[in-house]
């Protein structure tokens, strides 16, 4: 017989209630929130942000290892650099990624870096369906950086309106995270956030923003250690919610061009601001100086990359604290990053046309079924990658997901003998991205024929899959009703699972939601709690949907 402690009784019996429940209006915060110059978590507790930004768009996308090599750190944030064409599946991934080592994840996009007309772009991705799941299933502990550095010149009545129109947008497609603003003029102009601060916080209609300054204050165009002290007086005196979102050791490798970073680190900790190092690495050109690290790796760090993570008396390692609320298990779901089952290219022998050098994305992680792995060309037109099937088949689709280095021009080829190639299918206009392809053909080759690059690198893709004519065989999903973590037992973890969801505090899975479903009216709700407490209190033995 199943034992609960009177506190928990009370607790279901309460919770079975939750049709009366009516939210307050600080239910808005669904996790960080921003009071006063400070950022809190949603137990109260002031977090200070310390970690390094981290190109992860164009690096390893999952963040699966990197991550983990930044977290040796004791940082207790990331940065993390991201783009309009990273799909929403990638974005969950590494968001996922970050949380699970117990750092917060800040996400911000590059797209827009010196171009203020671009800002809106910036907020169509943000606000679009698939990226508000995303962020909806990681607001707990997800920050938003609306976007780097937008803007060159930018006027105080521009900025204003700009970004005021861009938080509303965002706020009424659901998202209240924390949105934090860079400042203009590539990120330097520290004056445009004190003049702008205050009446963007007032006009957000969740009071909830941070703002940005990336010191790339090199001593070369008049700035020293002096200014550093001053401005981060100014905000702290004016109350402004202010982190330093970048910085490096130097703009040049001359002494004219070295920035004052110790007096950075100094300030922002005697002052409770966080500081955010440029950047991780490798992957700086032409400024190599600031990679903190050779190989990604927390072994690598060396120089400056060092100093400021690791050795340095106010560096990462000596003053980040991870909230409490970090360091306990996340109940977020991992994404799902299967592929439709059926495809005739799976780890089949495939060839290419070249693979860019040193960075290990070979051939054959383009037919592996792994979304987290990728083939990357070099840098010239035109290239190709095919694969053998070993057989001759029909084909009925083909299935593209590429890296940010896509192909704007490319044909879809098959033959017989890898010699004589037939085009099933052409496209003038790529836009990257997940590509499905409806063709008519048999084949035992496959190939896909890059003409012309979208960007300046080479192409590169996550995945190449082809599929029959009959398409996917899709597999009736397996789970249990009630065991919504599918750990074998239905209990209270279990159940408050499904009361986060519906809370709108965490999000289910598509196999969670169909095992929570208790009813089998397609819908995780209240009357699904109601049920879930009165067979945890042994009410009844059985749900609904099993009858």
């Amino acid at each position: 017989m199943r034992k609960f402690s009177f506190f928990m009784v009370v607790i279901i019996l309460l919770a079975a209630c939750l049709p009366n429940i009516t939210f307050a209006e600080e239910d808005i915060y669904p996790g960080f929130r921003v009071i006063g110059r400070h950022l809190y978590d949603n137990r109260g507790e002031k977090v200070i942000l310390y970690g390094p930004n981290i190109m992860t768009i164009w690096g390893e996308i999952s963040g699966e290892k990197t991550f983990a090599e930044i977290a040796k750190t004791g940082a207790n944030a990331i940065r993390i650099v991201w783009l309009t064409t990273g799909s929403a599946r990638n974005l969950d991934l590494a968001i996922y990624n970050c949380r699970k080592n117990n750092m917060i994840p800040m996400v911000e996009l590059h797209d827009a870096t010196g171009e203020w007309h671009k800002l809106p772009q910036l907020v169509d991705y943000w606000t679009s369906p698939e990226i508000v799941e995303v962020i909806k299933k990681h607001q707990e502990y997800l920050l938003i950086n609306i976007g780097n550095e937008v803007g060159a010149e930018v006027s105080e009545s521009d900025f204003k309106e700009g970004y005021e129109t861009a938080v509303k947008r965002m706020r009424e497609a659901g998202i209240h995270v924390p949105l934090i603003i860079d400042a203009c003029n590539w990120g330097q102009n520290i004056d445009i956030l004190q003049a702008t601060g205050p009446y963007l916080i007032e006009a957000d209609p969740d009071k909830n923003l941070m703002f940005s300054v990336h010191m790339w204050w090199p001593y070369m165009w008049g700035n020293d250690e002096q200014r550093v002290i001053n401005e981060i007086r100014e905000s702290v005196e004016m109350g402004l919610p202010l982190i330093v979102g970048e910085f490096g050791n130097a703009w040049e490798e001359t002494e004219q061009g070295a920035i004052p970073y110790k007096t950075i680190m100094e300030q922002c900790y005697l002052n409770e601001i966080g500081y955010m190092p440029w950047s991780w690495g490798p992957g700086n050109n032409p400024q190599t100086f600031l990679d903190m690290t050779t190989d990604g790796t927390y072994e690598s760090l060396h120089g400056w990359g060092l100093e400021v993570c690791v050795t340095h008396e106010y560096s990462i390692k000596n003053i980040a604290v991870r909230p409490a609320s970090m360091l306990e298990p996340s109940n977020v779901p991992p994404p799902d990053l299967s592929l439709p089952p059926g495809s005739l290219s799976r780890n089949k022998p495939v060839f290419v046309s070249s693979t860019e050098p040193g960075l290990g994305n070979i051939p054959e992680h383009a037919v592996d079924g792994d979304v987290t792995t990728r083939w990357s060309s070099d840098y010239y037109d035109p290239q190709y990658l095919y694969v053998d099937l070993e057989d001759v088949y029909e084909i009925g689709k083909i299935y593209i997901e590429w890296e940010d280095a896509y192909a704007a021009q490319y044909k879809i080829q098959v033959s017989n003998d890898a010699e004589n190639w037939t085009d099933i299918h052409v496209e003038y206009n790529g836009k990257g991205g997940i590509e499905e392809i409806e063709v008519e053909a048999t084949g035992r080759y496959v190939r896909l024929y890059c003409m012309q690059r979208a960007t300046q690198w080479g192409n590169s893709l996550y995945t190449f899959e082809v599929y029959p004519p009959e398409g996917a065989i899709i597999e009736p999903p397996d789970f249990t009703l009630g065991d919504i973590n599918e750990d074998g037992i239905i209990n209270t973890i279990d159940y408050s699972l499904v009361t986060r969801h519906v809370l709108e505090v965490s999000t289910l899975s598509e196999n969670q939601l169909l095992a929570a479903d208790l009813n089998g009216d397609g819908v995780v709700d209240t009357v699904d709690c109601s049920l879930f407490s009165r067979y945890l209190l042994e009410i009844i033995t059985t749900f609904p949907k099993e009858k």
